[in-house]
């Protein structure tokens, strides 16, 4: 639940549903929700169902996964951004699933011809279980349709239910291949889909962003920080890296909270940037053969002389000799 709570929050705000009436006698009241956190399976267990009992709507999964994009899920939505194909972004989805429904069962099943997707959860309540699995396959479809510019064929949803009420807006999700009253409920992806391009493919990119995912994953405390959020906003971003104010509104916050909630860290935002842009300029420098013009460009600095200046700062190095290092 690591990216999921502020969207849920910003859903149930239009129901009508507070903050404070999501939270009442939780033992979580005083929680920072505009901030991913590592929640217990318990906690987050809590918190969804609770959300499900205020707002009454048995669409909310649905609703939350069709707002669960690539900028909303971090570090991990950018790493989904840059995989190769349909096939690896669904794989890359299952090795960080912990990030988003750490208490689901997921798997990739090949049968004849085909993957399909399935998701339990045997030890929740049905409405609980249907909560999570509504939002991983709404998510999962109204992705890959961004990320391939909808050149994907939907896949065949299986629902174990009869859908009593909601079929349009279902199948405004999924089309029309939708088998009610299934054995099982999931996703059928056909093997063409699989092989489909990713239009934000970047194998350079994919690499740093899998390194930063598997860093993330293997602590707890930290990725509830602001600073490690902008950083991770600002690794995303690439060349095009945002203001303070950019990334404050990106994080459900004005820019004075953000600055407030940086210096509360012992951190300011330039510095942030200075150490997203040297560990990419090291990416660059030992892992590519990219001129250093081109580096420049990508790391957003006017032209290789302003950037040289900058790395001798940030390493005492040139970016020469750290490229000569590496290939010794």
């Amino acid at each position: 639940m690591l990216y999921v709570l502020p969207v849920l929050l910003n859903l149930l705000a239009e129901q009508g549903i507070t903050r404070r009436q999501l939270l009442e006698n939780s033992g979580l009241e005083d929680l920072d929700l505009t901030a991913p956190h590592q929640l217990s399976d318990q906690q987050s267990d809590d918190i969804c169902s609770r959300a499900l009992e205020l707002s009454d709507d048995s669409l909310l999964g649905m609703k939350l996964g069709v707002r669960l994009n690539m900028v909303s899920l971090g570090i991990l939505g950018y790493a989904l951004m840059t995989s190769a194909t349909v096939g690896d972004a669904l794989k890359l989805l299952l090795r960080y699933k912990r990030a988003v429904l750490p208490g689901m069962r997921i798997e990739l099943m090949p049968c004849d011809g085909s993957i399909e997707l399935r998701s339990s959860a045997d030890h929740l309540p049905r409405t609980l279980e249907r909560f999570y699995q509504d939002a991983l396959y709404a998510g999962v479809v109204t992705n890959l349709g961004a990320l391939t510019n909808n050149h994907v064929r939907k896949p065949i949803l299986e629902v174990n239910y009869p859908l009593l009420q909601g079929l349009p807006f279902y199948q405004s999700i999924f089309g029309l291949g939708i088998e009610l009253n299934a054995s099982r409920y999931g996703l059928i992806f056909d093997s063409e889909s699989l092989a489909v391009a990713i239009s934000t493919s970047d194998p350079q990119a994919q690499d740093i962003f899998r390194r930063e995912c598997d860093r993330i994953i293997a602590i707890d405390n930290p990725v509830g920080m602001v600073s490690e959020r902008v950083k991770q906003a600002l690794l995303g971003a690439q060349s095009d890296f945002p203001s303070s104010a950019m990334i404050a509104k990106q994080m459900y916050m004005s820019e004075s909270t953000l600055q407030r909630r940086l210096a509360a860290e012992g951190v300011r935002y330039q510095e942030l940037l200075d150490q997203v842009r040297h560990r990419l300029a090291i990416e660059y420098l030992q892992g590519t053969q990219l001129p250093i013009a081109e580096i420049t460009q990508l790391l957003g600095f006017s032209n290789p002389a302003n950037f040289r200046r900058a790395f001798k700062r940030w390493s005492a190095k040139s970016p020469s000799e750290v490229r000569e290092k590496s290939t010794l």
